[in-house]
């Protein structure tokens, strides 16, 4: 017979009082030192898994869909028709805004709880000429697109970004209780220095940053 119990007895003759405990331990190693392979043959099928039992997968290849995977941040009636949607020196909010300017945070339904992976990639363009100024009494004045990922008002990845024209990736993981989630993808601008470009010879305001070719990612893998 397998001996379950240890006991180890003290001066007058009284047991331990952590006897009690060292069952219960033993007890629990002989139940969870069972692996899958010590399973019947298929016993985990299709038939048997439910779906998201594991893990939960939320992705977008084109984000924002409704405007060309543009950012949505609007741009005001002086901006130069070439310049897409882009921030400038004048609506630039000079904080973090959301790359889906205008529409409610994206929704993490079903999760289960455990942690969660995101990433976040796509283009970026910072107008070269806000990173030099022309008089030499100023100094250089170099911008950044800075990126974050935000869950829940909590911040899982921040990126200061780019300077000129690049493509860009940021991920990070965090562990977060069961419910409903909201992801925010935010950029941020460097703030307009002294002497920058804010018009040009039209009158037109020059971009300032875009963002393009916008793809996001989401896993959830469940405890």
């Amino acid at each position: 017979m397998k001996k379950w119990t240890t006991r180890e007895v003290r001066d007058g003759a009284s047991v331990s009082p952590d006897s009690i405990n060292v069952e219960l331990h033993a007890q629990q190693s002989a139940i969870t030192t069972l692996d899958r392979e010590q399973l019947a043959t298929d016993f985990v099928d299709e038939n048997r898994l439910q779906n998201y039992a594991l893990h939960r997968v939320w992705h977008s290849p084109r984000f924002p869909t409704g405007d060309g995977e543009q950012q949505l941040q609007a741009a005001d009636a002086d901006t130069a028709g070439r310049a897409w949607l882009a921030v400038n020196a004048y609506n630039s909010p000079g904080a973090w805004f959301s790359a889906d300017y205008g529409n409610p945070p994206i929704s993490l339904d079903g999760f289960k709880g455990g942690n969660l992976f995101v990433e976040w990639s796509g283009n970026a363009y910072l107008f070269p000429p806000f990173a030099a100024t022309g008089d030499l009494p100023y100094p250089k004045n170099p911008k950044y697109l800075s990126f974050r990922i935000v869950i829940n008002g909590l911040v899982v990845a921040e990126r200061r970004g780019v300077s000129t024209h690049e493509h860009f990736r940021i991920f990070g993981a965090q562990n977060f209780p069961p419910g409903p989630l909201t992801m925010e993808l935010q950029l941020q601008v460097t703030g307009v220095g002294p002497n920058d470009p804010l018009e040009d010879v039209n009158n037109d305001d020059p971009p300032l940053g875009h963002v393009y070719g916008l793809k996001y990612l989401v896993v959830g893998r469940f405890r």
